[in-house]
Formats: structure tokens, C-alpha cells, sequence
């Protein structure tokens, strides 16, 4: 059985997209797992060996929208309806921070909180997140047969490139698109 590391956008992967989630005070009424998603990853765990870990940047809190709080609560939260439905995240990494050129591009337009703008970050598609996964999970690269990456942006796309692994754009696609998918790997 092939083993498989599946790392997982939050946003417009595994949840329905919202701007900024967290933002607002009823958070958990606007998520809303994505469907197709979610029956893919049952349907890969059922025919491989997964681990499944989830790599997201926030930008909601160098933005001041939300804290590191509000992420790490909303995190447990998706976790507890992934439990539901036998989905096991191993792992949860976000990136709260944005660089010194995006700060200095947009500082006129957002009122940024300075504590989380960086001259270097870890946000996709920076491999980092990646690394501290597997870092926190005790493995290697090597361990894993294939490395799969679900996401929704061209983030997700150049983070997948950078970390060598095989892509899968969730974006629009229903369940059957998704297995079409897998057959490729």
C-alpha cells in the first residue's frame, strides 16, 4: 500500500471559502466543509496509507482582523467536523505574517499589526510550514511514497513545485474530478 502525505490548504480547500474567516464574531456558522474534498480524502485514506496535515497562511492577523487565538480556535473547530467525519488532520501549520514587501506595497491601504510583518516569512509558497510539519510529526521526505498537495491558489501550486510533490487545484471540481485526479499519481 502506497504511503501518501497529503498536505491540505484550509481555505477554499478544505472549508468553503470566506475572506478573512474569523473576522467575524459568528465564525463557525460560516464555515462549511467542502464536500468534494472531504469524500476525496475518505476515498484516498480508504486505498492508501495517508497522513493528512494542513498548511495555511493567515493573513486575517497581520491584517488585525482576527488574533493567533481566534486561527488556532477555528483550526480545532474544522478539526472537529473533519473527526466527524473519520478525517484525522496530523498536523496544523498557519503563517500569520506578511513580508516587508507586501507591507510596503499595501501600508497605505491596511492598517497592518507591525508585530507580524517580516523580512522573511514562511507563507506559502515557502516550503517552511512543510518542514515544521514534518519536523513535528517525526518524519522525513523519503518516508512517504508520494506527496500530494490540495489547494485553490497559485500559492498552493508554487508551494507544491517547491516542495517537489504532486498538485491537485480543488477549485470548482466535484468528487469524480477529484479521483480523476489521483489516477495520475
Amino acid at each position: 500500500m502506497k504511503e501518501l502525505l497529503v498536505c491540505l490548504d484550509r481555505d477554499g480547500t478544505l472549508i468553503e471559502k470566506v475572506d478573512f474567516l474569523g473576522k467575524n464574531n459568528n465564525w463557525k456558522e460560516e464555515i462549511k466543509l467542502n464536500k468534494s474534498v472531504v469524500d476525496f480524502l475518505k476515498y484516498i485514506q480508504s486505498n492508501y496509507k495517508c497522513i493528512f496535515i494542513v498548511i495555511s497562511n493567515q493573513g486575517g492577523v497581520v491584517r488585525g482582523y482576527f488574533d493567533c487565538n481566534r486561527v488556532k480556535e477555528i483550526n480545532g473547530f474544522i478539526d472537529s467536523l473533519l473527526k466527524k467525519q473519520s478525517i484525522f488532520m496530523e498536523n496544523w501549520q498557519y503563517c500569520p505574517d506578511a513580508d516587508l514587501e507586501f507591507y510596503e506595497k499595501n501600508k497605505d491601504k491596511i492598517d497592518f499589526n507591525l508585530k507580524y510583518v517580516k523580512q522573511k516569512t514562511k507563507r506559502k509558497p515557502n516550503p517552511e510550514m512543510f518542514y515544521d510539519s514534518l519536523k513535528n510529526l517525526n518524519k522525513k521526505i523519503q518516508d512517504f511514497d508520494q506527496i500530494l498537495v490540495l489547494g485553490d491558489s497559485e500559492d498552493d501550486k508554487l508551494f507544491a513545485k517547491n516542495i517537489n510533490a504532486f498538485f491537485i487545484d480543488v477549485n470548482n471540481k466535484e468528487y469524480d474530478e477529484l479521483l480523476t485526479e489521483i489516477e495520475n499519481i
